[in-house]
């Protein structure tokens, strides 16, 4: 008789192993990749520019001073006050009067882009716009004379006319609000009528900043203006040679004991 057929033994279920190796060997290989990566983006990051030496001037005084060691005093002060510095400070100043509420329906940041804006949009040359920006930077300090602090800040780049607006604009202001105020003294800009420069700080007030208070206005932002801060401020000191006053002139002819940066 033939033998019956035995019937096949059930298969053993495979375990996973290898495919959970292979599982294992991939990611160790991506490991290995990134490892690699990230020791370049380290040594990338290592290779940064040795910076310069720190110089410093050798003297006590002033008097003690001599062409070499001031030299070396002329040239760190050089690297440091950089055109970017500059307008990184000056900017700050204008950053720092963000969020003060002084009763006003804007606080001076706002006000001071919004001036401006008014005089961007109202066709003003770029120094004039720069002015606008900047001009209340000093209200929070010195509010009594808070002109003289940007005009002071910026009166070696800017022209006379700018400056003199820039110095008197509190007191041009004064004509919008000595009525809301009782101001006993009345129409004080009225002293500097015959002034070459009154019609152009009375613009001022009347078009860019007596009405820069309006919180409906739209205002562009303030990185607009940034670009038209520096390129005022790269401007070379006291350019205006034909218009110094005796001051400036004074200021211009010393200037050679700070940096330059034409």
């Amino acid at each position: 008789m033939a033998k019956a057929a035995t019937a096949p033994k059930p298969m053993k279920v495979m375990k996973q192993k290898a495919p959970m190796k292979a599982m294992k060997a991939m990611k160790a290989t991506k490991v290995m990749k990134k490892a690699p990566m990230k020791a370049m983006k380290k040594v990338t990051s290592g290779r940064k520019a040795k910076a310069p030496e720190v110089l410093t001037g050798n003297f006590k005084s002033l008097k003690e001073a001599t062409p070499v060691e001031f030299a070396k005093a002329m040239t760190q002060f050089g690297r440091t006050v950089t055109v970017p510095f500059k307008l990184q400070r000056l900017i700050g100043l204008l950053k720092s009067t963000k969020g003060i509420k002084i009763g006003n329906t804007l606080d001076l940041y706002d006000h001071c882009i919004q001036s401006a804006t008014r005089a961007l949009r109202d066709g003003a040359d770029e120094e004039t716009v720069v002015v606008a920006l900047l001009h209340d930077i000093g209200e929070l300090d010195a509010p009594n004379n808070h002109g003289e602090v940007p005009a002071s800040l910026l009166r070696p780049y800017i022209s006379p006319k700018n400056y003199w607006v820039l110095q008197h604009h509190e007191i041009f202001q004064a004509f919008y609000f000595q009525d809301a105020a009782g101001l006993e003294v009345r129409d004080t800009r009225e002293r500097f009528r015959d002034h070459k420069y009154f019609k152009a700080c009375e613009d001022f007030c009347e078009k860019y900043d007596q009405p820069a208070f309006d919180p409906d206005y739209k205002n562009l932002p303030l990185e607009h203006f940034i670009p038209m801060v520096e390129r005022v401020l790269s401007k070379k000191a006291y350019w205006f040679k034909d218009e110094l006053d005796e001051i400036s002139q004074a200021k211009a002819d010393v200037a050679g004991g700070y940096p330059s940066y034409d």
